[in-house]
């Protein structure tokens, strides 16, 4: 088979390298592809997928005719989830916030003579 994504085909292509000196040479570019254990048809069977269709798997679940395979654990009784302890250090009072009253006082105009001072 060759270096082709089974979902999206993506394959092989060609170009150029270029240096600095400008100088061209023939060069590849392949595809990062990834053989992975999937369910085709309910049956489990590999495929060659490139990464962004295998990102795309991983996130839905299923992408085409590919579905996700995930690994069984061995064993059937999940792990044990060991309880917190309740520790007692000293018995401290949580501190109440002191609460400030304010004045139901209106407060007073000022003028700017007050503030400044009057000539005379």
């Amino acid at each position: 088979m060759a270096n082709r994504c089974e979902n999206c085909n993506k394959g092989q292509d060609y170009g150029h390298a270029v240096s600095h000196a400008k100088n061209r040479t023939f060069r590849l570019f392949q595809p990062n592809l990834q053989k992975l254990p999937v369910f085709i048809e309910n049956k489990k069977n590999s495929a060659k997928l490139c990464m962004s269709c295998l990102k795309r798997l991983k996130k839905d679940g299923h992408i085409g005719k590919f579905f996700k395979y995930t690994f069984k654990a061995k064993s059937k009784k999940p792990p044990k989830i060991q309880k917190a302890r309740k520790v007692s250090l000293k018995e401290e009072k949580p501190i109440k916030a002191q609460k400030t009253k304010k004045s139901p006082k209106a407060k007073k105009e000022m003028d700017i003579s007050s503030i400044v001072g009057s000539k005379g």
